[in-house]
């Protein structure tokens, strides 16, 4: 396929999943948008706590990596499909026990110094699909909290000694992630089929209307959390 029909067929569906901001993105990912891409083995970098496993069928072979000095949520180390290791063998494992089916990178890249680098590894080595999920870091709230003096924690002088893997490397722009990712994809023969948005859905509901009114702005980059993007292999 050449350069010229992979861009006529790249116009991803569009859906909106409004969430919660104290909801676990990796567990609405894997109840909503993985059961619309069924698949038999699935390899998740940056897996935390190998929440995706827990909502997956019986069917599945399921494979969870993490960085051992950085990972957020609690290490389940007696999870015998979960490992912790040092970030050079991330790549290793993917290659050399692959091909797998999908990948998963959820709010991984943002960590990563070079952004892209993790995402063309899992392209090498996924038959199907690549699954990417970013943070929206030029979201209404986090420009008004910078507004009135807050940080952005992920940004923060206090991850000063930390890991890479506790601190953003770049604020996300997900019109230029996007643009970026999708070059990448070309590059390899994917292709971004779908983009969820996901608005902010308000505990109090008398605030409902508010962020209705918001998402009625023709910018999501305004009013969106941020996105996930699966790309599909069209080899």
């Amino acid at each position: 396929m050449d350069a010229s029909q992979m861009e006529a067929l790249d116009r991803p569906k569009r859906t909106v999943m409004p969430m919660r901001s104290d909801e676990r993105l990796a567990q609405r990912i894997a109840t909503e948008v993985l059961p619309r891409y069924p698949v038999t083995s699935i390899l998740d970098i940056g897996c935390g706590d190998g929440v995706v496993s827990k909502h997956l069928t019986g069917q599945t072979n399921y494979r969870g990596l993490d960085i051992n000095e950085a990972c957020i949520y609690e290490q389940e180390h007696d999870n015998p499909i979960v490992n912790y290791v040092q970030p050079e063998a991330i790549a290793k494992i993917t290659q050399e026990e692959g091909p797998w089916d999908m990948i998963l990178l959820l709010d991984v890249l943002e960590h990563t110094r070079d952004f892209t680098g993790l995402f063309e590894q899992a392209m090498l080595s996924s038959e199907k699909y690549v699954i990417v999920s970013l943070p929206n870091e030029l979201f209404f709230l986090d420009r008004l909290r910078m507004l009135r003096g807050r940080e952005l924690n992920a940004h923060s002088l206090d991850l000063v000694g930390l890991t890479e893997g506790f601190k953003h490397q770049f604020i996300v722009n997900i019109n230029k992630a996007r643009s970026l990712l999708i070059k990448k994809a070309r590059e390899h023969s994917f292709l971004l089929i779908e983009e969820v948005v996901r608005p902010l859905k308000p505990k109090r509901q008398l605030l409902g209307p508010i962020a209705q009114i918001i998402t009625k702005l023709r910018q999501d980059q305004v009013w969106s959390q941020g996105s996930i993007f699966i790309f599909h292999n069209h080899t």
